[in-house]
């Protein structure tokens, strides 16, 4: 059952207490004067109708009041709301960046070089040139980066670039303090549980790698039927925010992966496997989700 389910249910409960407050006053002292299960497990479940007439069975507290027992239940409700908000508000922060994990590569790389053009970006991080143009036009847009005045540019400060001088006809940008902030909000677990709800897929590879061991983009791009190019940037994104890193061995035992049973697998590939902490937000994500 979701959050907003259970609040709901809850809430429900704790006005059809109040309701028909007479009738579990009633139900809870005849309860208490008998003999029974009851005793055993301290709770009394009976069926009420609620305030919209449909019945309903609730499970009281053998030695609490009416009022009790229905305040129990709103201030559990509060707290599964308060929690929710509190979740929606995480996963807000992530908003503006856009769910595409050439996004993300493209945040980190601008923080190691501190500025570069899009032409110049698609080279370095192996992707679409016009992809990448239109992404940063999209952060620009949503503030998590901004544009910088190629004859303002140092060479000193483009770390990215070999020439002695920028050229003055690129548009150059860099993170903004906004994208900066974004950066290191996914420093922290909150940030990476969210880049599992904000990122398409990136759960699914996360899972993946968790159950199935060691695995490397062709093959999780062939057996997902998702684009290659798509799942070699969605490793690489996973992999800058820490959910998973490259495996440095030379030889893969059977032992290690069940995605493809060898009793030893070469290492031909670029492979990948979940951190610790990848590990970690995994289960936060799926024990949220139950």
């Amino acid at each position: 059952m979701s959050a907003q389910a259970e609040s709901d249910r809850l809430r429900l409960e704790a006005d059809t207490i109040m309701t028909r407050y007479q009738q579990v006053q009633e139900a809870l002292e005849q309860a208490r004067s008998e003999d029974g299960d009851h005793w055993d497990t301290g709770t009394l479940t009976i069926t009420l109708d609620t305030p919209q007439g449909d019945p309903i069975d609730i499970t009281l507290d053998l030695e609490d009041d009416p009022a009790a027992n229905a305040q129990s239940r709103y201030e559990r409700a509060k707290e599964l709301e308060a929690e929710r908000e509190r979740r929606e508000q995480i996963v807000g922060q992530l908003a503006p960046l856009p769910a595409d994990p050439v996004a993300y590569l493209i945040c980190y790389h601008l923080d190691t070089v501190e500025g570069n053009y899009p032409r110049s970006m698609a080279g370095h991080l192996d992707a679409d040139r016009a992809h990448v143009e239109e992404l940063c036009e999209e952060m620009e847009r949503a503030g998590l980066l901004e544009r910088v005045e190629s004859g303002t540019v140092k060479q000193r400060n483009v770390k990215a670039k070999a020439a002695d001088e920028v050229r003055q006809h690129h548009t150059y940008y860099r993170l903004s303090r906004e994208g900066d902030h974004l950066l290191r909000f996914l420093d922290d677990a909150d940030g990476q549980v969210n880049v599992l709800r904000h990122l398409p897929d990136g759960h699914t590879l996360v899972e993946r790698l968790a159950r199935g061991g060691p695995d490397y983009p062709r093959m999780s791009a062939r057996d997902l039927e998702m684009e290659f190019e798509y799942v070699r940037h969605l490793y690489r994104a996973l992999r800058q925010v820490g959910l998973v890193m490259k495996y440095e061995g030379s030889t893969i035992k059977g032992t290690e992966r069940s995605l493809k049973p060898k009793t030893e697998t070469h290492r031909k590939h670029t492979y990948y496997v979940t951190t610790d902490r990848g590990d970690e937000v995994r289960r936060r994500v799926d024990e949220s989700a139950k």
